[in-house]
């Protein structure tokens, strides 16, 4: 609010008016006192006379007046496009764009639009178009974006079993070792023939179906992908050596659930290795030991024994940590009054089926990697949400999860990028993408420049991209900072 100006501004005012300078005001406003000129003007339209107010500046005590700053013009933006992100997720997908281009010639615009919107968490067909538009062109596709459209794409390239398959086999990478399970995905969907009844671990009953996923152990990278019925068994594994060319010689490693014998001769007619756990109540713990020796896995000892056996060789292994692991949780159960079968002979005991004589070292060493597949399904369902899909038909179903593949392998690439850069325990994929998709690209026709800020700076040197910031960056990062403090009066001579 305004004050009574102070006697001088009033005197000044005087003098200004006894010159024959009219419509000057002065008012005082925060220790300030402000000048404005003011008159009114006939507007015709309206019949009325309408007031002008111009501000003059701020009074000072010797009569000149500080006039005001410039307006500035407005920055007008014509596109502003994250830039960081994009460029991230064009690196990782890079390695399989051509079989991708080859496999679909017509979809692969669309089918790079869902995988980026996916990948960056929004993956619904209402959101896709609007996260490409917002992202830059880095591959200069021009893909159709509305919903609809989205939705006829994912419908072809369901029905397109061929050219997936033709994919898969192109980007087949001859790894001699591949993990082989299958991963139940509960579905909302109405109306799909693959939706079986079945039931969450909260026994509440839910639609559900199989999706059944080849991963290399040697890359860890995801190289097959089949969509099954809800009510299929491990035992349907075996389409997929009929469908997909694996290369002889090829060791399958498997979970328990697949330890069947007709199965595993189907495979071995088909000149394919195996190891594959057994289950508990296997009588192949009773011609196997422990006694053989002992090696040093990470920070566990694990005792071992072998023996032949009708399914190839049997490796019975005992880690001694998970053996006490076992026995504290079943005493802890039974002092709950919960029904615990205490089993001191098989605590901490696991059985693997080699269809070849191996090093018992190496047996295991095969079996524990089998780990990445399962890393792998717990990515698609809570990172990439796979359990979401309210799809209507099948063909929707497997476009849809043919995607979710596909964004497995972009995320993997982001992974094995931060693992190369030893920042697994500091860094996430999401944060990565998170963190370069704060570099903008902007065209306007003023001149502005976007300053790359510390993080980004700091996070492109450790990769080793080097898009945002230089190879001096990276060695002043590795550079061991100064010891701070004073250094050690020397001893005075005795």
């Amino acid at each position: 609010m305004s004050c009574e100006p102070d006697q001088w501004a009033k005197d000044w005012l005087d003098r200004q008016r006894a010159e024959g300078k009219t419509g000057l005001t002065v008012e005082k406003r925060g220790g300030m006192h402000i000048v404005k000129w003011a008159t009114t003007k006939w507007d015709p339209e309206t019949k009325k006379r309408k007031k002008i107010s111009e501000y003059r500046g701020v009074l000072e005590p010797d009569g000149t007046i500080v006039p005001p700053r410039p307006k500035k013009e407005p920055i007008i933006i014509d596109k502003l496009a994250e830039s960081g992100s994009a460029r991230l997720l064009k690196l990782t997908t890079e390695p399989y764009f051509e079989h991708l281009k080859f496999a679909f010639p017509s979809d692969y615009p669309e089918i790079i639009e869902l995988v980026f919107a996916r990948c960056l968490g929004k993956g619904e067909l209402s959101k896709a178009g609007r996260v490409w538009d917002t992202l830059e062109n880095v591959f200069g596709l021009r893909p159709n974006t509305s919903p609809a459209s989205l939705s006829k794409t994912l419908q072809r390239i369901g029905q397109s079993r061929g050219s997936q398959d033709l994919f898969f086999d192109r980007l087949r990478d001859g790894d001699c070792q591949m993990a082989i399970d299958m991963s139940v995905i509960f579905s909302k969907a109405n109306g799909t023939k693959m939706n079986k009844k079945g039931y969450n671990r909260f026994r509440l009953s839910c639609p559900q179906f199989n999706l059944l996923m080849g991963c290399g152990l040697s890359s860890g990278r995801p190289q097959y992908m089949k969509v099954l019925p809800g009510n299929n068994k491990e035992g349907a594994a075996v389409s997929m050596l009929d469908e997909f060319e694996i290369p002889k010689g090829t060791f399958l490693v498997m979970d328990r659930g697949y330890s069947d014998s007709k199965f595993l001769a189907q495979i071995k007619e088909k000149e394919l290795e195996y190891v594959v756990a057994v289950k508990r109540n296997s009588k192949t713990y009773d011609i196997t030991d422990t006694k053989e020796g002992m090696f040093r896995w990470r920070k566990s000892a694990v005792a071992f024994g072998h023996c032949e056996c009708d399914l190839g060789w049997a490796y019975r292994f005992e880690n001694l940590n998970h053996r006490n692991d076992e026995l504290v949780d079943n005493l802890w159960a039974q002092e709950q009054g919960k029904k615990r079968n205490l089993n001191s002979e098989k605590a901490g005991n696991f059985i693997v089926v080699s269809s070849k004589e191996l090093p018992a070292q190496e047996v295991y060493r095969i079996y524990k990697t089998r780990c990445e597949i399962e890393n792998l399904f717990d990515t698609a369902k809570n990172e990439l949400s796979a359990n979401k899909s309210h799809m209507q038909d099948d063909a929707h179903v497997m476009g849809f999860l043919f995607i979710v593949f596909l964004s497995l392998i972009t995320r993997f690439g982001i992974t094995k990028l931060i693992e190369n850069a030893d920042l697994l325990s500091t860094y996430s994929p999401e944060d990565v993408l998170d963190i370069f998709g704060t570099m903008k690209i902007i065209e306007s026709k003023t001149e502005i420049r976007q300053v790359v800020p510390k993080d980004v700076r700091d996070l492109d040197a450790k990769l080793g991209l080097f898009w945002y910031s230089t190879p001096e960056d990276l060695e002043k990062l590795q550079k061991k900072p100064k010891k701070r403090g004073r250094k050690p009066k020397a001893s005075p001579p005795s």
